[in-house]
């Protein structure tokens, strides 16, 4: 019989485990028993997750009292059990993974280092999950970002280096604001118990309310990667170990969409305008993000950009829900609030899913072509058939396509929006806020589809455009792909059942346990499940299958090679990475920046028409350019006018020393 200490227990199991791992990789050459410690121990913990939810939620399990440690209680809940899961199961597929990833960059890497990093990396992030007040919250969110920033750098160059200490900028500027949020919304008390949320919120001041709310947007977006706080993560998760990029993208970023629902949706009386701000700066954040993974030709650069498309598109969902919740309390606007924060949840699963998938595939792309240029790379399906199967799995899992979750994830938002279209209770501004979303949002979907079928055909079909191609055996590298496989069909298996999963959800009081139970899925979308679809889907391939070996068997075929015109053809006649996204790229000529240059030569110098000519583009990054160099520019400026005040002398520096003191005495006191 499973009971709720046998649960307790195997959670705990889970984070001793962990410790262990990370013991583990600590001993002199023990990093694969870690790593394979790791992948046990994540297992484990996917089992206990299971267990939970099966059994005891929606209920709220609160796994141990330590007064004595902050006043810290583990506890564990429908959305935070939810999201353990999704680490515990994406961390373990990363650990099988890392087993071959770390022996072929071993001299790039310190694996034992790594793997120890990216253990207490997860510890972090679970720990955040089962925090119950603000100081465990942001030790365990400390810990997650401090392990991180060490991981970006692994490999110690330079760009890695400044990559990193760009993220250490921006990840602690969202923690202090969330720390904001935290001593505003408590009146300085860390240690207050988050299911005081909802009263502590109410007794704020419409302003301080205001404000904790944009420090909590400010700290959760910077880490999500929203719009424009997203400047560290087309850098640095590039520079990371790809396995380590997979963690970051596919569950750090689902880390900070768990934060804001937990804080943000336990807030009461949040006004029409917070929901507004959300949903602009996500539809901003999908579309920039969107079109940039267009034009990148980095592959892991486009996967970053990719995940804040995505981000930008789960948070317009919650914006939506928080603008519907302001603008009634009526029942059918409170449940299609809460089912679209579920959808959101949903979305955000198969998020972790696919787009750690799609990082651990640019790892084993680059460890081909040992470049991660697009134009560097091309016909390793001919090479690894396997892989780029589940390459191809992947993509496809990436795009807002039937019969995959992605699909539905997004369909859900657009369908519930259209009911919305409908209702008495909101006003013309609501249902053109509504309608702005969906079209944008189809604009988005569209856009993403064109990357990702760049990203694949560039990579995986045509000829190799470099000689440097390593061609081991696909056999050595299969630990690589099978991780890559799982993940992808994951999304398959979340698309085909998606209304139940949703519906029993739906059924267990939903994600933020407001909607009323007696409420099914159906009263809210249609009864067109995902399991139809796939069928249909089925049904059509093996009809197509039928009919053409019915009537290709009847037809004489001879294979030969590509008609060439009677010229050889070679990889430089291929399509390019650059000149397939040029139709968007011009189309979007103003929102996008970059810099190009046509070089010209004569090849003879005594006839000048006939020349060598050389043409290079860079993409250049708006924000960072138009928005965080002029502030760097001020802080340098400002920092060159306050070393007056070193002296050199001791006697100075003591006196500031008990200047500031005195200061902070009278603020505090």
């Amino acid at each position: 019989m499973i009971t709720i200490d046998l649960i307790a227990f195997g959670f705990f199991v889970y984070f001793f485990g962990l410790f262990f791992a990370a013991l583990f990789a600590l001993i002199g050459g023990q990093w694969k028993k870690s790593v394979q410690l790791f992948v046990l121990v994540n297992t484990l913990g996917f089992i206990a997750g299971i267990l939970y939810l099966f059994n005891f939620a929606p209920k709220e399990i609160i796994l141990g009292q330590w007064n004595w440690l902050f006043n810290f209680a583990p506890t564990v809940n429908l959305l935070s059990a939810i999201f353990f899961i999704v680490i515990s199961f994406v961390s373990a597929l990363v650990g099988i993974y890392s087993m071959r990833y770390l022996e072929l960059y071993e001299k790039t890497y310190n694996p034992a280092l790594t793997q120890f990093l990216t253990v207490v990396f997860v510890f972090g992030m679970q720990g955040v999950l089962f925090a119950n007040n603000a100081f465990a919250f942001l030790f365990f969110w400390e810990v997650m970002s401090i392990t991180s920033f060490f991981l970006v750098m692994a490999d110690k160059t330079s760009q890695s280096v400044r990559a990193a200490f760009l993220y250490f900028i921006m990840t602690h500027l969202g923690a202090s604001a969330i720390l904001g949020g935290f001593l505003i919304l408590s009146g300085g008390n860390l240690f207050f118990d988050f299911s005081d949320i909802a009263f502590l919120s109410s007794t704020l001041s419409p302003a301080l309310a205001a404000l904790a709310f944009m420090l909590f947007l400010f700290g959760f977006g910077s880490k999500a990667g929203l719009v424009p706080f997203h400047v560290w993560l087309p850098e640095a998760h590039p520079q990371a170990p790809s396995n380590i990029s997979a963690l970051m993208s596919g569950l750090m970023l689902k880390v900070a969409i768990y934060g804001f629902i937990k804080i943000v949706f336990a807030m009461t009386n949040l006004p029409a305008w917070a929901g507004l701000v959300v949903i602009a700066l996500g539809l901003l954040s999908a579309i920039v993000g969107v079109l940039y993974a267009v034009i990148e030709r980095d592959m892991k650069r486009a996967f970053a950009y990719s995940s804040i498309e995505n981000m930008g598109i789960i948070f317009t969902m919650l914006g939506i829900s928080i603008y519907l919740l302001s603008q009634s309390s009526a029942d059918s606007i409170v449940i299609i609030s809460n089912i679209i924060v579920v959808f959101a949840v949903f979305h955000a699963i198969n998020h972790a899913l696919f787009k750690t998938a799609l990082f651990l595939s640019s790892g084993i792309a680059i460890s081909r072509f040992h470049s991660k240029s697009l134009e560097a790379m091309g016909g390793l399906a001919k090479i690894m058939p396997f892989f780029s199967f589940a390459f191809l799995i992947a993509i496809l899992s990436a795009v807002p396509l039937p019969p995959f979750g992605t699909f539905y994830g997004e369909w859900g938002l657009i369908q519930n929006a259209i009911s919305l279209l409908r209702s008495p209770l909101l006003d013309s501004v609501a249902i053109l806020v509504i309608l702005g979303s969906i079209a944008l949002m189809g604009l988005v979907s569209g856009l993403a589809i064109f990357a990702m079928i760049k990203i694949f055909g560039i990579s995986m079909l045509g000829l190799p455009r470099t000689d440097h191609i390593e061609e081991r055996a696909e056999k050595t590298d299969y630990m690589l792909s099978i991780p890559v496989m799982i993940l992808g069909s994951g999304v398959l298996v979340l698309g085909i059942f998606a209304k139940p999963i949703i519906g029993w959800l739906n059924g267990n009081g939903g994600i933020l346990a407001t909607m009323p139970s007696d409420q099914s899925i159906s009263a809210i979308t249609s009864h067109l499940s995902s399991s139809m679809i796939f069928s249909l889907f089925v049904i059509f391939l093996a009809l197509t299958y039928a009919v053409y070996n019915f009537f290709g068997s009847k037809v004489s075929e001879r294979k030969y090679k590509t008609w060439d015109c009677g010229q050889s053809i070679d990889a430089t006649m291929q399509y390019s990475a650059t000149a397939f996204s040029g139709p968007i790229r011009f189309f979007f000529l103003h929102l996008l920046g970059r810099d190009k240059v046509l070089k010209s030569v004569a090849v003879v110098e005594t006839n000048p028409w006939i020349r060598n000519y050389t043409f290079s583009m860079s993409l250049k990054s708006v924000w960072k350019d138009k928005l965080y160099q002029p502030i760097a520019g001020i802080l340098n400026f400002l920092a060159e006018r306050a070393r007056v005040i070193q002296g050199g002398r001791i006697q100075y520096y003591l006196l500031f020393v008990l200047g500031t003191l005195i200061v902070t005495l009278i603020i505090v006191l």
